[in-house]
């Protein structure tokens, strides 16, 4: 009996490897789909967010703001034909999964009744599970073709926002810090870090401004406890270290430690107090914080900046009603899309 229950058993298994198999392309066309709805979303927030960043006082990455209208303009002109091929695709391809999981579930009732006949189960599970291989196959080659149109697109939104979310973070950073910054001083990047050089060891976080690195230890205070649980905490700080950008000769990633972890290494111009500061840093901050102080030794900080600053002021731009033709005053106030032309009353798109 146990015999024929492991063969069942075994029976069962190849079946179920082929409707494993079948979810797996089911999620690669969730991917699809959800990625278009990741896209749309980003092009909406995003502009947004960097527009609220700018209202703030953030006056850098000026290239990232220009990126991001390339990639909303480029996918409001290409995403009505991408999406139409992938809806198109996930509708075929999930209508033959939901026809090949039927097939496969009704050959796994059959393997359960009390009585089957296992030769002829075993061979239709052969050719069962040859016509999912079959199809999973071109299912992927299909999707991958759809993903080609999307990896990059999505790639080069999740590096913007990124970098949207860094900046945000460190304007917050700001309202918390124990120091103040100086005149036409202006944050860049606030990272959790350790702190190994110079002095002693301590966690805090380290804020890179155009002008400077600062360094603030953090510690946690316990304002109410409950049976030895702390119910209430707040986050102290004290700036330990305060270092202008152009003493600066260098910063690089490396090893930090007795065990393989990532640091920076920031080395400083001679005659300084010390020679380095060291920081052990986790997942990509090490990289975000050796690009930040980059972007400033190399000047591009200031170049975005002064960007800014004489960026002329547009005034009213005039376009023609699509109807009677006549001109339009169309403000460049940002968020405003339509214009109803004062003669006709006709509603113009103007974005």
């Amino acid at each position: 009996m146990s015999g024929q229950q492991d063969r069942r058993q075994q029976l069962r298994s190849e079946v179920q490897n082929s409707l494993s198999s079948l979810s797996q392309v089911e999620i690669q066309l969730n991917w699809l789909t959800s990625s278009i709805a990741y896209i749309d979303s980003m092009c909406t927030s995003l502009p947004s967010r960097f527009e609220a960043l700018r209202k703030n006082g953030y006056v850098h990455r000026v290239s990232i703001e220009e990126q991001l209208k390339k990639l909303v303009e480029n996918w409001n002109f290409s995403r009505a034909s991408i999406s139409f091929d992938i809806e198109a695709l996930t509708g075929q391809l999930k209508s033959e999964i939901g026809m090949l999981k039927s097939e496969g579930q009704s050959i796994l009732s059959r393997i359960n009744q009390p009585f089957f006949a296992e030769f002829a189960i075993r061979g239709e599970i052969i050719l069962y599970n040859a016509k999912v291989n079959t199809f999973t196959s071109k299912a992927y080659l299909q999707i991958n073709q759809a993903r080609k149109g999307l990896v990059k697109v999505r790639d080069d939104i999740e590096r913007v926002e990124k970098i949207i979310y860094d900046a945000e973070n460190a304007v917050n950073s700001i309202s918390s810090a124990s120091f103040i910054l100086q005149e036409n001083e202006h944050p860049l990047l606030c990272v959790k870090t350790k702190k190994l050089e110079p002095g002693e060891k301590s966690e805090g976080r380290a804020i890179v401004t155009d002008q400077r690195l600062l360094y603030e230890v953090e510690k946690e205070i316990v304002l109410e406890r409950k049976l030895f649980i702390a119910t209430k905490t707040k986050i102290e700080r004290r700036l330990d270290l305060e270092v202008p950008l152009g003493i600066i000769a260098s910063v690089q990633k490396g090893r930090v430690g007795l065990i393989a972890w990532e640091g920076d290494y920031i080395d400083l111009r001679p005659g300084q107090k010390y020679k380095a500061i060291v920081f052990d840093t986790k997942g990509d901050d090490t990289e975000k914080l050796i690009e930040c102080i980059n972007y400033v030794l190399s000047g591009q900080a200031d170049k975005d900046k002064i960007m800014l600053e004489v960026k002329p002021v547009e005034g009213v731009k005039a376009f023609f009603c699509i109807k009677c033709g006549a001109p339009l005053d169309v403000p460049t106030t940002r968020g405003v899309y339509e214009v109803v032309c004062k003669y006709c009353g006709t509603i113009n798109k103007i974005r």
